[in-house]
C-alpha cells in the first residue's frame, strides 16, 4: 500500500504542461505538443537559454510540458543576490500602542490563509488581492514596530498549525527582512512568498501530514514533495511574483547542498528564499504539533545556530536572532530565583536583560503579578541581580500565553 501511495504521489509531479505564451528563458521544456522530429531542435529536453529558442517554440507550439526542478541554474544565481539599495527603517510606535492594531491585522490575515489553503485543496481558483491586502497591513505594522506581531507568532495553536504556521513565517520573514532594509514593494513580495511556501502540502495525504511519530524512508520521500506541489500549483496562479514559485520549491535546500529537493549550493539559493527558509525553521521548532513537541525558543535558536553555513546563511542567520533578540518576546522565562514569567519587549536595546512579567512564584503556584527588569532588579533574597536561567514553550506551568494577549497585562508603565 505505501508503495502505491509513494509511486502515486511522486509519478510525474514534477511535469506541468503550460501556454507557450508563458515560457520564459530559463525553464526547462521537457515535450513539445508535436513530434520532436517535427521541431528544429537536436534533443529531447533542454533548458531555454537564448531568444531565438523562444521564437522557435512559440512559432512551432501551442503548449509545451516542462520540469520546474530543472530551471537554469544561472537563472537562479541571479537571484541568490540581496538588493544593493536597501531602506532604513525607525520604529514610530511602542509595542502597546501598536498591539491592538497588530490583533486585528493578525486575526484577518490568519482567516485569508486559511481560507487559501481551502480554496487549493478544494481544486478553487485562489485570488490572491486579499492576501496582498492582508500582507500590506502586515507588512506596515511590523515596518511602525515588529514586537507586536513578534508577540502573536509566539502564541501556538496546534489545531491550527497549518495557517498559523504559514503566517507566522510570513510575519517573521518580513521582520527579517526589514532589518535587511528590503523596500515596502519588496517587503510585501517577501510576505505573499513566504505565505504560499507550504501550498503543496495540500497534495500530501493526510495519514503521512499528521501521522504521530517519525517517518518511514518511503513516507518522508512523499512529504518531499510538497515543494514541488507547491511551485506546480503556483505557476498554475495568475498575478503572483515568480518569486513565490522559488520560495514554494526551494525553502528546504541547505547552502551546504545537502538539501531538498534540487540539492542546491548557497551560490544558487535565492536569496528571499534563505530568509523564509530561517522563518521557516524556528517557527517549526518552536511549534506544537501532532507528531512533535514544541521547543522553546532559545533552544530554537540554538539548534538555528549549529546549522550556520551547513542549513543556512551565516550572515542572514544573525541578523534574525538580532531581530528576535536571544530571549525573544513572548517566551516563558525561568528567572535564577525560580520564579516563571513572561518575556516582554524593552525599550532598551540590551536584549540579554529584558523586561520580565513574573506570574509564577518559586513554588511555581500562581502568584500576584510583578515586572522584573532585569537590567535593575536585585534579589530581595540573595541582593544578587535577576537572570533568566532558562526559557520554556508556551503552555509550561500551566501558563497560555494567549490569555496575557491584552496590553493591560504587558506595561510596566501602568
Amino acid at each position: 500500500m505505501l508503495h502505491k501511495l509513494t509511486a502515486s504521489a511522486t509519478a510525474g509531479v514534477e511535469k506541468i504542461r503550460i501556454p507557450v505564451d508563458e515560457l520564459k528563458l530559463g525553464m526547462f521544456v521537457k515535450e513539445l505538443d508535436c513530434p520532436w522530429i517535427d521541431s528544429p531542435f537536436l534533443v529531447h529536453g533542454f533548458v531555454v537559454r537564448e531568444q531565438k529558442q523562444l521564437d522557435q517554440l512559440r512559432a512551432l507550439c501551442k503548449h509545451v510540458y516542462i520540469d520546474i526542478t530543472r530551471d537554469s541554474l544561472s537563472a537562479l544565481q541571479k537571484r541568490a543576490s540581496k538588493p544593493a539599495q536597501t531602506t532604513e527603517y525607525q520604529t514610530s510606535t511602542s509595542f502597546i500602542n501598536n498591539l491592538a492594531d497588530s490583533q486585528k491585522i493578525h486575526r484577518k490575515a490568519k482567516a485569508v490563509v486559511a481560507n487559501m489553503f481551502e480554496d487549493f485543496r478544494n481544486g478553487k481558483l485562489f485570488e490572491p488581492a486579499a492576501m496582498r491586502t492582508a500582507v500590506s497591513n502586515c507588512v506596515d505594522n511590523i515596518i511602525a514596530n515588529p514586537d507586536s506581531m513578534l508577540w502573536l507568532t509566539m502564541i501556538k495553536n496546534k489545531d491550527e498549525y497549518t495557517a498559523e504556521h504559514s503566517l507566522n513565517v510570513a510575519l517573521l520573514s518580513i521582520t527579517l527582512g526589514r532589518a535587511e532594509g528590503l523596500s515596502v514593494e519588496q517587503l510585501n513580495e517577501l510576505g505573499l512568498c513566504a505565505m504560499l511556501h507550504d501550498v503543496g502540502k495540500v497534495k500530501i495525504p493526510h495519514e503521512i501530514l499528521n501521522k504521530e511519530g517519525s517517518l518511514e524512508a518511503a513516507q518522508f520521500d512523499v512529504m518531499k514533495m510538497h515543494t514541488v506541489h507547491g511551485k506546480k500549483l503556483l505557476l498554475s496562479q495568475k498575478n503572483l511574483p515568480s518569486a513565490a514559485a522559488d520560495i514554494a520549491l526551494s525553502h528546504h535546500e541547505k547552502v551546504d547542498g545537502t538539501g531538498y529537493p534540487r540539492g542546491l549550493t548557497a551560490e544558487e539559493i535565492p536569496y528571499l528564499v534563505k530568509i523564509v527558509a530561517i522563518a521557516d525553521a524556528y517557527d517549526a521548532m518552536t511549534s506544537g504539533r501532532v507528531y512533535s513537541v514544541a521547543k522553546p525558543a532559545a533552544e530554537a535558536l540554538k539548534l538555528l545556530l549549529r546549522s550556520k553555513n551547513q542549513h543556512h546563511d551565516e550572515r542572514l542567520l544573525n541578523r534574525f536572532i538580532d531581530c528576535i533578540g536571544v530571549y525573544p518576546i513572548g517566551s516563558i522565562a525561568e528567572l535564577n530565583s525560580g520564579e516563571i514569567g513572561i518575556v516582554l519587549p524593552s525599550e532598551s536595546e540590551d536584549n540579554l536583560q529584558p523586561v520580565v512579567l513574573v506570574v509564577r512564584d518559586a513554588n511555581k503556584q500562581p502568584c500576584k503579578n510583578r515586572y522584573i527588569d532585569l537590567r535593575e532588579a536585585m534579589r530581595p533574597d540573595n541582593g544578587r541581580r535577576y537572570m533568566i536561567r532558562t526559557l520554556h514553550p508556551d503552555r509550561s506551568y500551566g501558563i497560555d500565553l494567549a490569555s496575557f494577549n491584552d496590553p493591560r497585562f504587558l506595561s510596566p508603565s501602568k
